[in-house]
């Protein structure tokens, strides 16, 4: 094998700066705009990350394995990055600043696309409705396939890579809907659910208690079991599914990967179907995906010299004596 085709060698230092990047990001939000965070949520996410931080630690020092402590060690990082991504995009809600769905809907327009007219032609049938709400709901489930199927192929520059560009794709995502919020397409319209026979827009409805007590200040507090997605553009459910379609495409085993890339396709169609999205937002969260998938292939390989910078006082100290 030459040099040129050897796999680098990557770890997890660029995933935990990004997480430690966001909880400063979140104790600032929380400083400045302070909304209790119930315990409730926290203790069963606790618990599991200990769990994973556990078993990873048993397959690095006692049964050494690396592609099982890294698959423990990414879990435990989608589940630390969804809680504090959930809670930073509701801190970051409660700015004032106007819906964007005039703005949206009118880009939506110069591209061509009528979103009603989608939905009623989806709405002809009820089998692509069930295939499209599937799809939608199963973006969380692809992810932990997407871990376990590169972690057990010992894929782990494609595994890392996955996880970060996942995490950058949320901040960017947090960041731009706290500047260009909106409510989706079928609050905006103002759809209810009889005016289509077998679809409707649920995603969109389900966060508007939560988006408008946020916008209104009177949120009481911030609970992870009650959370739900509240990002409209861009659309982080297209984006992630886009980094899914990635880490199948990177699986070996062909039947996983046709059958992964085909399912994150479809987990993208259904997100202006079931989550209301315009389709700018899709469009968006794409692009955002694709550069962060770019970024995090070469930061994966970022390895922090901490046994250098341990030792940097004491060699100093040593330097002085001998002097």
């Amino acid at each position: 094998m030459t040099a040129s085709s050897e796999v680098p060698e990557t770890s997890n230092a660029a995933s935990w700066a990004t997480i430690a990047v966001m909880i400063v990001c979140l104790a600032v939000l929380e400083w400045v705009h302070p909304v209790p965070i119930t315990l409730r949520g926290a203790v069963p996410l606790t618990i599991a990350c200990i769990t994973l931080w556990s078993a990873a630690y048993f397959y690095r020092v006692v049964r050494p394995s690396e592609e099982f402590s890294v698959m423990c060690v990414s879990l435990s990082q989608v589940l630390l990055f969804s809680a504090i991504g959930a809670s930073l995009s509701y801190l970051v809600a409660m700015g004032d600043y106007p819906l964007w769905d005039p703005t949206l809907a009118k880009w939506d327009r110069a591209l061509g696309f009528d979103w009603m007219a989608m939905m009623h032609f989806v709405d002809r049938s009820p089998l692509a409705v069930a295939i499209l709400h599937f799809a939608y709901g199963s973006l969380i489930p692809q992810i932990i396939v997407v871990v376990c199927a590169l972690g057990f192929q010992r894929r782990l520059l494609e595994l890392r890579t996955v996880m970060l560009a996942a995490m950058l794709c949320g901040c960017v995502s947090i960041f731009i809907s706290a500047f260009m919020p909106g409510v989706a397409y079928g609050v905006y319209l103002g759809i209810k659910p009889g005016d289509f026979e077998h679809v409707f827009p649920h995603a969109g409805f389900i966060k508007m208690p939560d988006l408008s007590s946020l916008r209104d200040g009177t949120i009481p507090e911030l609970d992870f079991v009650k959370m739900q997605g509240i990002i409209t553009f861009p659309s982080y459910h297209a984006g992630l599914s886009a980094i899914t379609f990635y880490g199948f495409w990177a699986a070996r085993w062909q039947a996983l990967r046709v059958a992964g890339m085909v399912l994150a396709t479809l987990t993208i169609v259904s997100t202006p179907v079931d989550g209301g999205h315009y389709l700018v937002d899709v469009i968006a969260g794409i692009a955002i995906a694709a550069g962060c998938i770019a970024v995090a292939r070469r930061a994966v390989c970022w390895k922090p010299e901490w046994a250098s910078l341990r030792a940097l006082p004491s060699r100093r100290l040593r330097e002085a004596s001998a002097q």
